[in-house]
């Protein structure tokens, strides 16, 4: 009987998750080989291609992978402790001023080493003509 319930749930489950994939609208992209459900999001797929040829090396799970992921780990946690201590809304999210004020933000003790992550990936943020955040 148990059995008989959890198969029934999973069933639901099932046909509730392909018929909200089925309503999900996407459109095609440019490039004719990706879709996207918003087509502003259609010139991200040659960003991700670019960096996944050229910096991470056809997708490795190299060193410049790891420091991406931890720069944008530092990026998206970076608060501000004075305003915080004033009980003012310190900052946070991932909004690129490591990259944008690296001179600066990469010599904070816990972001030491970003400057060279940060360095290979300006040419990118300058090729696809995005902000820092959007990378």
């Amino acid at each position: 009987m148990t059995f008989r319930a959890l198969f029934s749930i999973i069933s639901l489950a099932a046909v509730l998750q392909s018929t909200n994939a089925a309503l999900t609208r996407r459109v095609a992209c440019p490039d004719g080989v990706n879709t996207a459900t918003n087509a502003v999001c259609c010139q991200l797929f040659a960003v991700r291609d670019d960096l996944q040829q050229n910096l991470f090396h056809g997708g490795l799970c190299t060193a410049e992978a790891h420091e991406s992921l931890r720069l944008t780990f530092h990026d998206a946690i970076a608060i501000s402790p004075a305003l915080e201590a004033q009980g003012i809304f310190g900052g946070g999210g991932a909004d690129g001023s490591i990259a944008i004020f690296s001179d600066i933000e990469t010599a904070f003790h816990p972001n030491i080493g970003l400057d060279e992550i940060v360095a290979l990936q300006k040419p990118f943020v300058a090729r696809h003509n995005l902000s820092q955040a959007d990378l």
